[in-house]
């Protein structure tokens, strides 16, 4: 017999005390479910376009992107990252945090609420594997684990 089990993972990166006065070096979207993209939209755009259409009842959040201040400058060149709290992304209306830490020079993911509370397990996308597997599919972009291609950019 086998049996299937999902094991839920918790946050690995840490909630970020503070994160709320780090500098915001992007705006971005969520976008609405119903979004149709272009035909030359990255895959890595398309993916995260499909991802999160859930949030706010698909109807897309405005993203903002902060980073540690002691990070700006690795944040510029994508690296290579000191140890601790990077970057956080932060969908405005449903107060979803992701969290980019680094340790030893890698990049772990968590989710948080604007409480510090973990939220990792409220969907799958927020599960650190999630995102670890979709910053690892698109090193090209998510080099060292914080991704420069926003998406607004495919409306540009």
């Amino acid at each position: 017999m086998v049996v299937h089990t999902h094991a839920h993972a918790d946050s690995v990166a840490s909630y970020p005390e503070g994160w709320e006065a780090w500098p915001v070096v992007k705006e971005s979207m969520t976008l609405p479910a119903d979004t149709v993209l272009p035909p030359e939209t990255s895959l890595f755009i398309q993916e995260a376009v499909r991802s999160y259409a859930w949030i706010n009842n698909g109807e897309g959040s405005p993203l903002t992107i902060r980073v540690n201040p002691d990070k700006l400058e690795q944040y510029k060149t994508h690296g290579p990252y000191t140890d601790g709290p990077t970057v956080v992304a932060v969908s405005e209306v449903e107060g979803i945090i992701w969290v980019t830490e680094h340790f030893a020079g890698l990049p772990m993911y968590g989710s948080y609420n604007r409480k510090g509370q973990d939220i990792s397990s409220m969907h799958p996308t927020l599960e650190p594997e999630f995102c670890q597997r979709c910053h690892d599919t698109y090193k090209d972009i998510c080099i060292n684990g914080t991704c420069t291609e926003p998406v607004l950019s495919s409306y540009e």
